[in-house]
């Protein structure tokens, strides 16, 4: 049976389901909503999760990595035998879980990149034995090129509207398939995912976040109006977690997007990024606020990878000190955003995800909807992760009342 935990600053929502760790919990609960799209089984996620000793998190990683293996042998089998479905089934699950083991792996685990191979090449798999199949794309942006595959409902090449999907701190481009790329298909939309710079596989190219987030947004919708199967009056964007901050930004300049979804938004990263310290740390000297940062590390191992996976994505550094001061230019004028914009917040969110949600919401000058998820639907969590059924048909009604 689930357990209620306690409220607090750092928790992502408010039932645990089989770890004690509210962060390990979050990251279990996080795949299994993969399942509503083929990207997991619960038993095979519960077997994994039962050879996981949470206050060992090197258990994490092989226990994942294994089953991924499993996995993919089935659905090579498969393959081999000519059953398309039950091969690209199982390799998304293969995918999935290729892709929940980097949860538990460090920036310098060498086991990192060549298991982001894996995720990759086991949704490249899959993504061939879709019909139509899924267009892997590289879009060019100033001297590099962002990952990512554009999913059509039909060849006819009809212009249909389209939706980019942007993830968040760590997240591929492959896996967000799972958030709105089903969803999509099943309505007759377009959907693009793709990588920012500093998301997915563009940390090993040696991209790093940016603050202004229009500019490769800029190189994305040129593209997305160069096809003859996109309506460019229908492209609209949805943002998860960090990608609340990334498409926000972006719709403030670049005005071709019709749209925009986000969960949740955020207007100050540095803000956001301060409000998740143990200590108020603005009148800290430097070297304090990084040993604060390794204290709550200590204490949630799984946040401390977390965190310096996004350090070395967002700062190219070890640093929170470095990483804080480079977020000060990580903030959006929200008066600039004009195209219609809804906020969406869960209930169970940390307390910086919910305020910053309501005052970008008030900020906001253009057409705008304000949807806070419940405990009660079970999408109290971070960016409805705990519910992605409920969050594609609150996300998708929305855009086509606002596009109609």
């Amino acid at each position: 049976m689930a357990k209620q935990t306690q409220k607090r600053q750092g928790n992502r929502n408010q039932l645990r389901l089989h770890f004690d760790s509210p962060e390990v919990d979050f990251n279990l609960q996080f795949i299994l909503g993969y399942g509503a799209a083929d990207g997991a089984a619960i038993g095979e996620a519960l077997y994994a999760a039962s050879q996981i000793n949470e206050r060992d998190l090197t258990t994490w990683a092989p226990a994942w990595l294994d089953m991924a293996a499993r996995v993919e042998d089935k659905a090579c089998a498969a393959a081999a035998a000519g059953h398309a479905v039950s091969a690209r089934e199982a390799y998304l699950r293969a995918s999935t879980y290729y892709r929940t083991a980097l949860f538990g792996l460090g920036v310098d685990d060498p086991r990192l990149k060549a298991t982001g191979h894996k995720l990759r090449r086991c949704f490249a798999e899959a993504a061939q034995r879709f019909d139509p199949p899924f267009e892997p794309v590289e879009i060019p942006f100033e001297d590099k090129k962002l990952p990512g595959y554009f999913l059509r409902p039909s060849a006819d090449g009809k212009p249909r509207s389209t939706l980019i999907m942007i993830g968040g701190g760590e997240t591929y481009n492959e896996e967000l398939y799972f958030w709105t790329g089903e969803a999509g298909l099943k309505r007759g939309w377009n959907v693009l995912t793709v990588d920012l710079p500093g998301q997915g596989w563009t940390v090993h190219q040696g991209m790093t976040y940016r603050h202004d987030t229009e500019s490769p947004f800029s190189s994305i919708v040129e593209y997305l109006v160069s096809r003859d199967d996109v309506d460019p009056k229908r492209i609209v964007s949805y943002g998860i977690s960090l990608g609340g901050y990334l498409v926000l930004r972006a719709a403030a300049y670049e005005k071709r997007l019709a749209a925009i979804a986000l969960s949740t938004p955020m207007f100050d990263v540095h803000k956001w990024a301060v409000d998740g310290l143990p200590i108020p740390v603005d009148k800290l000297p430097d070297f304090m606020v990084d040993m604060a940062a390794k204290l709550a590390g200590y204490f949630e191992p799984a946040s401390q990878i977390a965190l310096e996976k996004w350090l070395s994505a967002v700062a190219g550094c070890n640093k929170v000190s470095v990483a804080l001061e480079r977020l000060e230019a990580w903030t959006v004028d929200v008066s600039l955003v004009t195209c219609p914009t809804f906020c969406i917040v869960g209930a169970g969110e940390a307390q910086t995800f919910l305020t910053q949600t309501q005052e970008t919401y008030e900020a906001l000058s253009g057409p705008k909807d304000l949807r806070t998820t419940t405990l009660e639907e079970g999408a109290d969590g971070h960016c409805q992760a705990n519910n992605l059924p409920l969050s594609q048909s609150v996300v998708f009604d929305w855009f086509e009342e606002v596009l109609t």
